[in-house]
């Protein structure tokens, strides 16, 4: 339930506890102010929307051969795709563009997943979550939906149930859960899905992998049972 912004980025991000290749790949992790995930994990897809408009300028902007301008032209077109991505990387001559070479890790496509709790993306953070899922930029985001304020003992959230009791709020929940599926699905190009691992496995595979391939702003949320719940 912790906060977070998971991105799977190159080995530039401000922290980082996973070693990456030679080439600068590999899964990276690091961590935000709780209401800031969303915006922060944004500002990580931007840099790196960055980085590659910097290659582009460098490749428009030197002497390059039919060959190395047909692998450039090719990457751009399909969408910075892996497979012209790896063409690019595998084939090009930097010799003739030499300042793209140290850039070059910046090449292959890169997922930004933003993962946080329900009492981020219900309530403290919903204003940036909003935000970012109007911005139309391709990023996912995971809520680990445990219906209650876990990680500071167990208060009621928006997203916890007409009912339900927790730890703090033993009097029970006025009020419905907060529909955030809906909240997001009113926009035009926003991927939303609701899962469960243990319900239905094959269905979250299916969704993670919806959203990732999702041109957009994606947003799952996964219900997660938690200690608080007093399931064991």
């Amino acid at each position: 339930n912790a906060t977070g912004c998971s991105s799977i980025y190159s080995g530039s991000t401000p922290s980082t506890p996973f070693t990456t290749d030679k080439n600068g790949q590999g899964p990276a992790w690091c961590n935000s102010l709780f209401e800031d995930n969303a915006e922060f994990g944004l500002g990580i897809k931007m840099g790196d929307i960055l980085q590659k408009e910097k290659l582009i300028h460098i490749f428009e902007n030197s002497n390059l051969s039919e060959e190395n301008k047909e692998l450039v032209d090719n990457w751009i077109n399909n969408d910075y795709d892996l497979e012209s991505s790896k063409k690019l990387i595998n084939n090009f001559d930097f010799n003739e563009a030499i300042k793209a070479e140290r850039l070059k890790k910046y090449i292959l496509p890169k997922t930004t997943w933003i993962i946080g709790g329900d009492g981020w993306a219900y309530d403290i953070g919903f204003g940036g979550l909003d935000h970012v899922m109007a911005s139309g930029e391709d990023v996912n985001v995971l809520v680990l939906d445990t219906e209650v304020y876990s990680n500071t003992g167990g208060q009621k959230s928006k997203s916890t149930r007409s009912g339900a009791t927790a730890k703090f709020a033993s009097g029970g929940k006025t009020g419905t859960k907060k529909d955030l599926a809906r909240i997001f699905m009113s926009y035009d190009n926003v991927y939303v899905a609701s899962i469960s691992l243990g319900g239905n496995m094959q269905q979250t595979i299916k969704a993670l992998d919806e959203a990732e391939k999702h041109k957009g702003p994606s947003i799952v949320i996964a219900y997660a049972p938690c200690i608080t719940h007093g399931i064991k």
